[in-house]
Order: C-alpha cells, then sequence, then structure tokens
C-alpha cells in the first residue's frame, strides 16, 4: 500500500496543482480580480490533494469563525499539506504569507502571485515592515485574513515551537483578532523531509476561539499576544514542543 500510495501522490500532485493553477486562473480573470472563482478552485484543490494523500479531513469549530469579519489566521506548521488542509477547511478568502523563495516554484509559487498572497524576504526587515501596510490595507478593503505560521518553518517532528513575535506585528497595528487554528496529523502523513506521504491518515483543522487585539500594543504586546497565542494553540491539540 505504500508503493501505491506512494506512485499516487507522484502522478496526481503534479497533475492537480496544474490543473488548479489553470482553472485559478481563469477565475481570477472571469471574476474580475475579486478572486471568488479561484478561492472556489483552491479550496476544491486542497481537498484533491489531501485525498491524494490518502488524508481524511475533519474540521472541529467552525462555530468561532465569523464570515463578515476579516482575522488574521495563525497556525502551527508541520507538513506541506498544511496549506491544502488549511485551503479546504477555511470557508472565507485567505491569503497566505510565504517565504520569497516559493514565488518562484512552478504553478504554486505562481498562483501565490497571480491571487495577490503575500510574500516576504526573511533578510530584510525594511521589507516586512512595508508587508504589514499593504497586508493591513487589504483586510480593511477587501475584507481578506492572511494566514500566518509564526515558527518561521516547518517543525521537523510535529511539535510546537517557539512562535516568532514578529509575527504577530500584523494583529496589533490594524487591532485585528488573532483566529487560532490548530492543523494535526499532516506530520504522521507527510512529515518535513519527505517527498512522498509516509502513510494514510486523518487530518484536522481545530479553529479556536479568537483573541481580541486589545491590550497588546508595543513590542512588549506582541510577545505577549505570540505567548497567549501559543497557549490557545497547544489548548487545541499541539504538541508542546519547546525545552
Amino acid at each position: 500500500m505504500r508503493v501505491v500510495r506512494a506512485t499516487a501522490w507522484l502522478l496526481l500532485a503534479p497533475v492537480l496543482t496544474a490543473l488548479g493553477f489553470t482553472l485559478a486562473a481563469l477565475g481570477l480573470v472571469l471574476d474580475g480580480g475579486r478572486g471568488r472563482g479561484a478561492h472556489a478552485v483552491a479550496r476544491a484543490w486542497g481537498r484533491a490533494m489531501l485525498f491524494a494523500a490518502g488524508a481524511r479531513l475533519i474540521v472541529e469549530g467552525e462555530r468561532h469563525l465569523d464570515a463578515a469579519q476579516a482575522r488574521v489566521l495563525v497556525a502551527n506548521h508541520a507538513s506541506y499539506l498544511d496549506i491544502p488542509a488549511l485551503l479546504a477547511a477555511f470557508p472565507g478568502q485567505l491569503r497566505f504569507l510565504a517565504r520569497s523563495s516559493l514565488i518562484w516554484l512552478p504553478f504554486i509559487g505562481w498562483y501565490l502571485r497571480l491571487a495577490g498572497h503575500f510574500s516576504v524576504d526573511r533578510k530584510d526587515p525594511r521589507q516586512a515592515l512595508a508587508l504589514v501596510g499593504r497586508m493591513a490595507e487589504r483586510m480593511k478593503r477587501r475584507g481578506l485574513s492572511p494566514l500566518v505560521f509564526p515558527e518561521g518553518t516547518r517543525s521537523r517532528d510535529g511539535r510546537l515551537a517557539a512562535l516568532k513575535a514578529g509575527a504577530l506585528a500584523l494583529p496589533v497595528q490594524v487591532r485585528a483578532p488573532v483566529q487560532p487554528i490548530a492543523v494535526l496529523g499532516t506530520h504522521d502523513v507527510l512529515p518535513k523531509g519527505a517527498w512522498v506521504p509516509r502513510r494514510s491518515g486523518t487530518v484536522t483543522v481545530r479553529f479556536g476561539e479568537a483573541l481580541g487585539p486589545e491590550g497588546y500594543e508595543g513590542s512588549a504586546g506582541r510577545k505577549a499576544l505570540a505567548d497567549a497565542t501559543r497557549a490557545r494553540l497547544l489548548a487545541l491539540g499541539v504538541e508542546d514542543g519547546a525545552p
């Protein structure tokens, strides 16, 4: 079964991604840049990728979402499958904050650029500060919910590392709620460093109660918000990986 699963993944993943990019690009053209068609395609692509990996998606805590309010989504990051899972699970329009090198990947990177996702050069703090301003403007104007992985990179063991306080600058600046999201099970299916799924399994996306932005001003506030968000992610079931 492992050989069959790996073969199916290697055959299906590139085809699904190329097809998803083509349809999403067409949706952006036909929808006047509002992104509704591309968003529907992205959600379908996410479910298809999970299926190709042998993963069954379960979504919990949807009562904590508010479709009328843009929020900063904050999730743990343990696998490349986190992105398909989050796209499939979140009903609103989200935009990823991705490292700039991903923009040059075939299809995935092209889609990120075309659909208005955000890229950041981790070595350029000034660019990161300017990006916060653009994200804030788009949240207010278009009601988009940016998604950040504040650990900075994928976890090697699936456990939650310390969160970078700078990643929480956006909700502090725009006074937006933080929506904690636990993504569970993706590391078991496709861990960091693996090119094919190691096993089939269940992937759970669990939404927690949002944190309000009040009382988190300044650098000390960002650190306190990072600590509070991390506590929420642990309470949602992410295993603690801090020393």
